[in-house]
């Protein structure tokens, strides 16, 4: 029970927003890999306070600029036993632009939800949860509750809910408004089921660790990988590049990028694979940023 609680923990913990306290990502194109784009998600390791859902979501962008998101996802999750738990999830976040949460200067963080109506995956009633997010202002680590989103999880069993993603299908969407307005139904066209394995060789101690990141290909597209890293007895990590590459079964990333790292400081290092197909879906009068992705995510302790 307690293992599942922490996939809990981990499965439900969000999304990644820009903290004001760091600049942007930076975009870095590898030089000794044309087909490899990096992006710099985070420079500033040691001021981090924010909830992360790199590892299970796979969206990890700033949702300011949305106003409406759908995302579904089938997850896998292995840990540094080399146990694997196998998920599902689905969301949907309505934001009201007229209603922004502040930083203390000024700045958007994010903006306030609303519950516009039902929502169902599958035929199945999404449940409406608590939107948190955690993030730091000025140096100060602070909580701000943006209101509720629908969710749904299939944990392990069926647990809590009955929603399971159908991998190179379809998953479907229906939405009934509260108010006036016609229902909006569509389908959500699902990826292929991504599977990595990593080979992790060298030390840190020695700053000469080596990564090979091997994938069951499927040649239609690129692939996002996500590489993170975590600190000792936390279950969420810290995104640090964002990585898309041909989606042809192989990526050898270049030691500078892990061995530039203050690996001394974590415990783990995160590996998150995310095969995704990504749209906006019109409903008449705001879009819909709809997203559905497989995802692996590959815990292992830094040797």
């Amino acid at each position: 029970m307690k293992k599942i609680l922490t996939y809990l923990v981990i499965l439900t913990s969000g999304f990644v927003f820009y903290s004001c306290d760091k600049p942007a990502p930076t975009q870095l194109i590898d030089d000794t890999n044309t087909e490899l784009e990096v992006e710099l998600l985070n420079k500033n390791l040691d001021d981090q306070y924010y909830t992360s859902g790199a590892d299970t979501s796979g969206i990890i962008q700033d949702l300011t600029g949305i106003t409406n998101l759908v995302s579904v996802s089938g997850i896998k999750i292995t840990n540094n036993k080399n146990e694997t738990l196998e998920s599902s999830l689905a969301q949907a976040m309505f934001f009201d632009k007229s209603k922004p949460i502040k930083y203390s200067d000024g700045r958007i963080l994010a903006y306030q939800t609303i519950t516009p109506g039902i929502i169902k995956f599958n035929n199945v009633e999404a449940r409406l949860d608590t939107f948190k997010i955690r993030y730091r202002d000025l140096g100060d680590p602070k909580v701000a509750i943006l209101g509720q989103k629908y969710v749904l999880y299939n944990l392990i069993w069926g647990f809590p809910d009955p929603f399971y993603f159908n991998y190179k299908s379809n998953v479907s969407f229906e939405f009934i408004p509260s108010g006036p307005g016609n229902n909006l139904t569509f389908n959500i066209p699902t990826p292929a089921e991504i599977t990595g394995r990593v080979v992790l060789s060298g030390s840190r101690s020695d700053k000469n660790l080596r990564a090979v990141l091997r994938w069951n290909q499927n040649n239609t597209k690129r692939i996002t990988v996500i590489m993170g890293l975590m600190r000792q007895n936390q279950i969420s990590s810290i995104p640090i590049y964002r990585m898309k590459t041909a989606d042809d079964g192989e990526l050898r990333i270049p030691e500078r990028y892990l061995n530039q790292l203050p690996l001394e400081k974590f415990e783990k290092i995160v590996f998150t694979f995310v095969r995704s197909f990504e749209a906006y879906h019109s409903n008449g009068t705001d879009d819909l940023f709809v997203s559905s992705q497989s995802i692996h995510s590959i815990i292992i302790d830094i040797p």
